[in-house]
């Protein structure tokens, strides 16, 4: 596994940002590389394919889950994410959010709480 750097390859957050106020924030990724090189799968050799998505939780932490889709069934996987990478992710969530709502991923909840 991670035989390639996530945080220096293509990586595009999709319009999927969905908020669960009492837990946490997902995105999901477009991954514009080989991922399994990073993930240690095997889809190039079926008609399979990898969804990514992130989690920033109300405490700080951010958690990452990456899915195996196939025509017929999902499989879902927690990734944990190194040090460096929960760090990338967790400014790109904050960029994407800011993009978004014009503000960071702590102060949605706080304005969503508060209104």
């Amino acid at each position: 596994m991670r035989e390639i750097d996530i945080i220096k390859e293509d990586i595009r957050c999709c319009d999927d940002f969905d908020v669960y106020p009492n837990d946490s924030i997902n995105i999901t990724y477009e991954l514009w590389f080989d991922v399994d090189k990073y993930f240690g799968t095997h889809t190039h050799e079926t008609s399979s394919w990898i969804n990514f998505y992130t989690f920033f939780h109300k405490d700080g932490r951010i958690t990452a889950v990456y899915e195996i889709d196939c025509d017929d069934h999902t499989e879902s996987f927690d990734w944990e994410l190194t040090a460096e990478e929960e760090f990338f992710f967790r400014n790109m969530m904050n960029r994407y959010c800011n993009k978004l709502y014009g503000c960071s991923v702590p102060a949605l909840w706080s304005e969503r709480e508060t209104a």
